[in-house]
C-alpha cells in the first residue's frame, strides 16, 4: 500500500508526518508521493536528506508559487494543483494513504490487513480520523471486522439529482434559507455525506478516488466531489464505507497552508510570513517538532519563536490559532 502526503510550504510538519509513518504504520512496503506544491527547495533538499526513500512530485505552479513563498508573500495566481492532486492515481497502488502535511500518526495501523479487509467487503474509503465528529459517521449500523467499522450510511437522499437541488450551494439558484425554513435541508443532514468522502486521512479504493475527480472543470469544489461519490455509490451498490475501529491520526492547528481563514478574524497576520518565520527556525535546527508528540506543536513554543523573531505579534497568532480551532469546534469536532 502507497502513502501520498499532499504537501505545501510546511516542511516542520511534513518532517513529523514522515516520522510518524515511520513509527506506526506496519507491514509498509510501499511508496511514499510527496505531491509538492510550494515548499522552497532548501527545505525540501532537507526533507529528503532525512527520508531518501520518498518520491517527490511537484506541481506545475511550483516555480511561480515559491517565488513569492520564498519572500513570505502571498503567490500572485494562485491555483490548485488539481493535475497533481488526480493524475498520481495512476501510479498508486489499488489502495493507497492519502493524507497531508500537518497530519500524523498517533498509533499503529497495519496496512496489510487494512487492505485486505477493504478488499474483502468492496470498501472504497476508511476514514483514519473525524476529529470526534460523530455526524460525519451518521449511519443505520455498524458491521465491525477486526480493523473496520463498516457503515450503512444514513442520506436523506441517494439521488444525485435531489442531493444537487437540497445541498450542493446555489444550485439551480435556490437559496438554502428557504429550504432550511421547510426543513429539507439541515446542517446535520448535509454532514451525512461526509460518511462517503473526506478531502484526507483516508484509505482509499484508487478507482473511487479517480471517480471524485469527474467533471471538475479545475476547480476543487467538495460538494461536486461528494456528487461524484454517490452516483459511484448509487452504480456500485454492494460498496461499503468505513471508519478504522478508532482515529489514528491527528491534524494540526498551528498554522494554515494559505491565508484563506483570514476572513474570520480582524487580526494583522499572514500565514505565508508565519510559515516563513517556523520555516527557517525548524531549518536551522531550532525547532525539534518531534518533542510534543503525539500533540500538536506547542503554543509556548510557537509563541516564543514568534516573539524572537519580532516581525509578527504572537497574541494575533494566537486570536488566529484559536479562531481556526473554533471553525472546527462550531460543527461538532473535538479539538484537544
Amino acid at each position: 500500500m502507497d502513502i501520498v502526503i499532499k504537501s505545501f510550504n510546511r516542511p516542520y510538519y511534513l518532517e513529523r508526518c514522515l516520522y510518524s509513518i515511520h513509527q506506526y504504520v506496519k507491514n509498509f512496503e510501499g511508496t511514499i508521493y510527496i505531491l509538492d506544491d510550494g515548499t522552497p527547495e532548501k527545505y525540501l533538499n532537507r526533507i529528503t536528506e532525512k527520508y531518501p526513500n520518498i518520491i517527490l512530485k511537484k506541481s506545475k505552479f511550483y516555480p511561480k508559487k515559491v517565488s513569492d513563498i520564498e519572500k513570505g508573500i502571498q503567490p500572485k495566481s494562485y491555483k490548485i494543483p488539481i493535475d497533481l492532486w488526480s493524475d498520481i492515481v495512476t501510479e498508486v497502488s489499488d489502495y493507497f494513504i492519502l493524507i497531508e502535511d500537518d497530519t500524523w500518526f498517533i498509533d499503529a495501523i497495519d496496512v496489510l490487513e487494512i487492505a485486505s479487509e477493504m478488499r474483502q467487503n468492496n470498501t472504497q474509503i476508511t476514514k483514519l480520523f473525524w476529529l470526534g465528529n460523530e455526524d460525519l459517521k451518521q449511519n443505520k449500523g455498524i458491521q465491525k471486522t477486526t480493523n473496520l467499522e463498516l457503515l450503512k450510511p444514513d442520506l436523506f437522499t441517494k439521488n444525485p439529482f435531489f442531493y444537487n437541488l437540497i445541498f450542493r450551494k446555489n444550485y439551480f439558484k435556490i437559496h438554502r434559507r428557504i429550504l432550511a425554513k421547510l426543513k429539507i435541508y439541515t446542517f446535520k443532514r448535509h454532514m451525512a455525506y461526509y460518511t462517503i468522502y473526506a478531502v484526507a486521512g483516508t484509505v482509499l479504493n484508487k478507482s473511487f478516488y479517480a471517480t471524485l475527480w469527474n467533471n471538475h472543470q479545475n476547480t476543487v469544489e467538495e460538494p461536486l466531489q461528494i456528487l461524484n461519490a454517490l452516483k459511484f455509490y448509487k452504480k456500485n451498490k454492494k460498496s461499503t464505507f468505513a471508519n478504522y475501529k478508532k482515529e489514528v491520526l491527528k491534524t494540526g492547528f498551528i498554522s494554515s497552508a494559505t491565508n484563506q481563514y483570514k476572513e474570520h478574524y480582524e487580526g494583522n497576520i499572514s500565514m505565508f510570513q508565519f510559515n516563513k518565520i517556523v520555516n527557517e527556525v525548524w531549518y536551522n535546527n531550532k525547532l525539534n517538532v518531534i518533542e510534543d508528540l503525539p500533540s500538536d506543536i506547542s503554543t509556548e513554543r510557537i509563541q516564543k519563536i514568534l516573539d524572537l523573531d519580532g516581525s509578527m505579534d504572537s497574541k494575533d497568532w494566537i486570536f488566529w490559532s484559536n479562531c481556526f480551532k473554533n471553525q472546527y469546534k462550531s460543527i461538532g469536532s473535538k479539538i484537544d
